[in-house]
């Protein structure tokens, strides 16, 4: 474990602020899933959608909980405003990965464990490909959002949930033209066993939104500093 990932973990874990959004992504789990007997597609495809709105919520959490001089310490001990970069980067991959291995691996888990089966059909591997796929590259763009609306951006708590609000509304307002919302149709029109172009172009559009959302951030955290 690199100090980078060990320095993340802490700083999200030290604070109750982390926890809100951790137990609303569990419950987002449970929930979905609550029933058996789902379209692989559309559940999967909602679960997607669910993960760029929860990695914002948990990348800002655990950004606006850092304490102020925390976080110049540690932007100076990681070598400025590149390292810092890297570190709300990690806390954006962390949260990807953790929400990706929620939504995939519990249906997958807990199917053979009930009278009937999760997903019907069944989802084949293809699936669980696509479905990886698109919630990695969705919950990295809210991931980005969240970083690009918290501190040193925006620093009072109440104007990064409004600002990560409006952002993740601006999202939705995309359709079909890009973004979650376009994952989450993709994987619900493709149906079961297939990786379409259209899936593929609606999560690389989810990382060019992502990149650019990373890049203002970027250059909006040296203008503030």
């Amino acid at each position: 474990m690199t100090a980078r990932l060990r320095y993340v973990l802490l700083s999200a874990t030290r604070t109750r602020a982390s926890l809100i959004p951790m137990a609303a992504s569990i419950f987002a789990i449970l929930g979905v899933f609550a029933y058996r007997g789902n379209e692989v597609g559309s559940t999967w495809g909602l679960t997607a959608l669910l993960s760029c709105a929860l990695a914002a919520w948990l990348v800002s959490a655990a950004l606006v909980a850092e304490p102020a001089a925390q976080a110049d310490m540690a932007t100076v001990a990681v070598g400025g405003r590149r390292g810092r970069a890297r570190l709300e980067l990690t806390l954006i991959a962390l949260s990807a990965v953790g929400l990706t291995a929620g939504f995939l691996t519990f249906p997958l888990l807990t199917s053979p464990l009930g009278s009937q089966p999760m997903f019907v059909p069944a989802a084949l591997p293809v699936d669980v490909v696509a479905a990886a796929i698109a919630h990695l590259t969705c919950a990295a763009l809210g991931g980005a959002i969240g970083a690009l609306c918290s501190p040193p951006r925006l620093k009072r708590p109440a104007t990064v949930a409004a600002a990560t609000l409006a952002a993740l509304l601006a999202l939705v307002a995309l359709g079909s033209a890009g973004g979650p919302v376009a994952v989450a149709r993709a994987l619900t029109d493709a149906g079961r066993g297939t990786l379409t172009a259209t899936e593929v172009l609606a999560c690389l559009s989810c990382l060019i939104l992502g990149a650019l959302a990373l890049a203002a951030a970027e250059r909006w955290a040296r203008r503030a500093g």
